[in-house]
């Protein structure tokens, strides 16, 4: 619909229905449509004035177009692109576009859209005042064309030069009457009028005043003939009317400007952000290569790495067997050894424990005299050594817990409120020593207090809820300890 409302120059100033062809295509592969919604919705944008959507829409047409290589669409997009340019009195940057669109309606084959750009090319190098080089691209447009349509466009540009040039009236006016009046642009109202006016003839170029504004649309088109009706009252001595009319045109070239300006903001903004865009898309592009590289590098590493870690696998599948069965035997070996250490060392244990008892139970034993006297001295000289070393303690609990399941690192956590001398005192009922050999170790209790201490330790025990209550219970009940080395020697542990 778009597309034939443009094709009937129907010049519509709503997005609103190109809009939905846009949201829906710009999510689709399809190329051709994309270019197409954004091309169509980019020149109803310039007419609507929205100059700088309009650009932004028309440079993503014309990306899909490059994809296409559509070479005639490439043409149309910078022919409007000129357009928008010219439009904003930016005339270097729509000479530069108009110059693009006729390259490509040449690529295409296009040469009557090329002659068109070449006429509005020739237009916008007489607004750049470079009057020789539109007028002799105009002169080669009449030469080698037989549209008449185009002609008659070219003789009014001619006109239109020659009256700015103030050179040859006569013939200006020849080429205006002999074109038909529906091709003047309001403009060339007023240039007939200052062609009459040079040669004298006040009543045409008043008339020919007039008709242009009655063909005025809006304030800035009044201005401009403003501006042209001026020079003509300078030259009647009208100083006065002349200068009511510059005054006027003069104010609204201000408002227009201000616009013109905003404008140019806005397209400034918008190669900001293109180039910003551009920017980004460059180095995500650079780092995507890196990535890139260093995956291939990456991968033809592995390759070489995997080829050597084979070659060297298969050539040690054997050594590596024969080493683990070497090791396999050497773990069997191990494990006899460790079996035998610690029956060894479990063995050692109790021999400390039952020397230190047996010295106890002699000493109470023996009548008095100096043998029971020369016991007491060697028994002290044990104890006191025992007492003097604070690791003795230590080793007893670790001895424990390496051959009676880690009984005393549970009363730890299980009954914490057993602490200091007290688990001392413990210790030594798990061992399995007398009171006796305790009350010469500790030195300051007597035989009723550990018994009252034991009794004490067994109510604690079952009041603190310990999950291991009947163990730790079991190993406080008095009890004869066997001799050390026999098979018994770990019987409750």
């Amino acid at each position: 619909m778009s597309a034939a409302l443009d094709k009937n120059y129907i010049d519509i100033q709503s997005d609103s229905l190109i809009k939905k062809a846009v949201d829906y295509y710009s999510h689709t592969r399809s190329h051709q449509n994309k270019m197409l919604s954004w091309y169509y919705q980019g020149v109803i944008l310039k007419n609507a004035k929205e100059y700088a959507p309009s650009i932004i829409a028309l440079e993503k047409s014309e990306k899909e177009a490059e994809i296409l290589e559509d070479n005639l669409y490439l043409g149309l997009i910078y022919r409007n692109i000129a357009s928008v340019y010219s439009l904003t009195n930016n005339i270097p940057a729509s000479v530069e576009y108009r110059k693009k669109a006729i390259c490509f309606f040449e690529k295409a084959n296009a040469q009557p859209y090329k002659d068109y750009a070449e006429l509005a090319l020739a237009n916008d190098l007489s607004n750049q005042k470079d009057n020789l080089s539109a007028n002799l691209l105009l002169d080669s447009l009449l030469l080698r064309s037989d549209d008449s349509l185009l002609r008659a466009q070219c003789y009014i540009r001619k006109a239109s030069l020659l009256v700015k040039q103030g050179k040859k009236p006569e013939t200006a006016i020849g080429y205006y009457q002999n074109q038909p009046r529906s091709l003047f642009g309001l403009l060339d109202y007023a240039h007939l009028a200052q062609a009459f006016e040079m040669v004298g003839i006040k009543d045409s170029a008043d008339y020919w005043l007039n008709e242009g504004y009655l063909r005025c649309m809006d304030t800035p088109d009044s201005a401009s003939l403003d501006y042209l009706k001026s020079r003509i009252e300078i030259k009647r001595g009208h100083y006065e009317e002349a200068y009511r009319l510059v005054d006027h045109a003069s104010s609204v070239q201000d408002s227009l400007t201000r616009i013109l300006l905003n404008q140019s903001v806005s397209m400034a903004q918008r190669d900001y952000y293109k180039n910003e865009s551009l920017l980004r898309e460059e180095m995500f592009r650079a780092m995507r290569q890196r990535v890139l590289f260093g995956i291939v590098t990456g991968v033809l590493l592995a390759s070489l790495l995997s080829i050597i870690f084979l070659t060297r696998s298969r050539k040690k599948d054997h050594q590596l067997q024969e080493q683990m069965a070497r090791l396999a035997l050497e773990e069997r070996e191990l494990e006899r050894v460790n079996r035998d250490n610690a029956h060894l060392v479990g063995s050692l244990f109790s021999e400390k424990i039952d020397h230190l008892d047996t010295l106890s139970e002699s000493y109470f034993k023996m009548d008095e005299g100096k043998e029971k006297e020369t016991l007491f001295k060697q028994i002290k000289q044990t104890v006191s050594s025992l007492r003097k070393d604070q690791g003795m303690f230590l080793s007893l609990e670790n001895d424990l817990n390496r051959y009676c399941n880690g009984i005393m690192s549970k009363l730890r956590d299980q009954v914490p409120r057993i602490s200091g001398d007290n688990r001392w005192i413990i210790a030594l009922f798990f061992a399995g020593y007398s009171y006796e050999t305790v009350k010469l170790i500790l030195n300051k209790v007597s035989v009723e207090s550990l018994k009252t201490a034991r009794s004490r330790f067994r109510k604690e025990i079952k009041e603190s809820g310990a999950s291991d209550t009947d163990f730790f219970l079991k190993m406080l009940e008095m009890k004869k300890r066997p001799q050390a080395g026999t098979n018994e020697s770990n019987r409750d542990c």
